[in-house]
């Protein structure tokens, strides 16, 4: 379904400290000054932040962690068919968890986050 265009301008009036409040407000949260106040006031709550770093990051993640797997996947054919390798199972296993624990943190932070927006 497309979205309705958006005609209608509406004009406020701020003080020079609210206005900063308000982009400062937008910026931390990946928006313009217009989705802000149609989250806060039509829809009653900011979306999930999800800064573009942390999303990033994520996804980058993700990929090595994929990487990751295919290079296990390979080692264990090797033992399987009797070939030799020479891998250090234990650091490949350290880099396994780091990547988890790393992925866990960012969903903690988007977590605190959503809890923080529903309070406001």
């Amino acid at each position: 379904m497309p979205q309705k265009e958006r005609t209608i301008r509406f004009h406020i009036c701020l003080t020079p400290e609210e206005k900063e409040q308000v982009q400062r407000m937008a910026e931390e949260n990946s928006l313009t000054m217009a989705e802000l106040f149609r989250a806060k006031t039509i829809k009653n709550r900011l979306p999930r932040r999800v800064t573009k770093v942390a999303g990033q990051t994520y996804w980058e993640l993700g990929k090595i962690g994929n990487n990751l797997n295919q290079i296990a996947k390979a080692i264990n054919t090797s033992v399987l068919m009797g070939e030799p390798v020479v891998v250090d199972r234990a650091l490949l296993e350290e880099v396994r968890n780091l990547v988890r624990q790393v992925r866990r943190e960012i969903t903690e932070v988007d977590l605190i986050t959503d809890l923080q927006d529903e309070e406001d």
